[in-house]
């Protein structure tokens, strides 16, 4: 995928909202698109994640980052001592 839009859990969730919404029930969308009406169910409950197949559904790429943090010069001093 390229292009695209960046957007926050929330906006993916939303969106498996309206799918789910368009197919009539979660258990009709999960059958559409060959997922689990269980997993579907614990995904919107939270007690899943956003997992592969259901991002695959929805058009939706993870992207992962890496953040680096580093000491302040404080520290840096401090571990010196």
């Amino acid at each position: 995928m390229s292009g695209g839009v960046r957007a926050p859990d929330e906006d993916v969730r939303a969106a498996l909202e309206a799918a789910i919404e368009k197919a009539g029930s979660a258990g009709a969308w999960a059958r559409q698109v060959g997922l689990s009406p269980g997993y579907v169910s614990d995904v919107r409950l939270r007690r899943r994640a956003l997992g592969p197949a259901l991002l695959d559904a929805l058009g939706v790429e993870r992207v992962t980052t890496v953040l680096y943090v580093l000491p302040t010069a404080a520290e840096i001093a401090e571990a010196a001592r």
